[in-house]
């Protein structure tokens, strides 16, 4: 049965204690019991808790602290640590403490020390989780970015890109005459020869319709054009450009008109 004996010495004296708390987390608690000098202040016992009792009867007289851990409750084998307070009777200073005085501030400091490293480890959690929530909403924060320039340009389903190059195409077509004044004739694809047409007019009767947006965006550019000329055309597109930038100004729009906004579209 080993025997370890120093200087009494607060951290040393929680370490044990530490250690039996590890062990009884692991389902291998070991028995012990602890010592004021020649009284049994803690009887043999599992339980961790009882530990730091005898705490309760160290005073200025007191001279050492045994504490022994068994192998097992029906054990008699232990390893014994004593830990010296003072070496035989010393004279007491004037104020009746001794080195009691220097006990409990090195006890104070090391429960300060453990309190500050749990305070330390709860703050770095925090920060840590923190951190993963920020990094999750910029995450969001760029796909809804992706998203709305994506979406820029489009009013809906309907790509005012794509139908604004419809609309610059007939009107160049419609006006070919004047580009070509100007010595921008060619941006205009040229006449399509009677003898082009057989060949591509079998080639639509193979490949069917157009497909079904080009189409609409086809019927709704001739609805345009029947009803605004090509100045009137282009004001028409640089609204719903404005429209698609910022849509809560279709509200103002139609209040203006006196649109019944439920009842058109109903």
């Amino acid at each position: 049965m080993p025997i370890t004996t120093e200087k009494y010495d607060q951290l040393k004296i929680d370490k044990l204690k530490h250690l039996l708390t590890e062990l009884a987390a692991k389902e291998q608690a070991r028995p012990f019991e602890i010592f004021v000098d020649g009284l049994k202040v803690v009887p043999k016992t599992e339980d961790v808790k009882e530990f730091e009792n005898y705490e309760y009867y160290i005073n200025e007289d007191s001279e050492k602290i045994r504490i022994l851990i068994y192998y097992s409750l029906t054990s008699p084998r232990n390893d014994q640590y004593v830990y010296y307070i003072q070496r035989g009777k010393i004279e007491k200073p004037l104020n009746g403490f001794g080195e009691l005085d220097g006990i409990i501030q090195e006890k104070l400091e090391a429960r300060d020390r453990e309190h500050e490293a749990r305070q330390t480890k709860q703050e770095l959690e925090e920060t840590k989780k923190q951190l993963e929530e920020a990094e999750q909403y910029a995450e969001l924060l760029e796909k809804q970015l992706e998203q709305a320039n994506s979406n820029k340009h489009k009013l809906g389903k309907l790509d005012l890109v794509e139908l604004g190059s419809l609309v610059l195409e007939r009107m160049a077509a419609k006006n070919v005459g004047a580009l070509e004044k100007i010595g921008l004739g060619s941006i205009v694809a040229p006449p399509v020869t009677d003898a082009v047409m057989e060949p591509v007019a079998a080639s639509f009767e193979k490949q069917g319709q157009p497909p079904i947006p080009e189409q609409r965006h086809i019927e709704l550019l001739q609805q345009l054009e029947s009803v605004f000329d090509n100045d009137q055309l282009a004001i028409v597109m640089q609204v719903i450009g404005k429209f698609a930038e910022e849509p809560t100004h279709l509200q103002t729009v139609a209040s203006l008109l006196n649109i019944d906004i439920k009842k058109e579209t109903t």
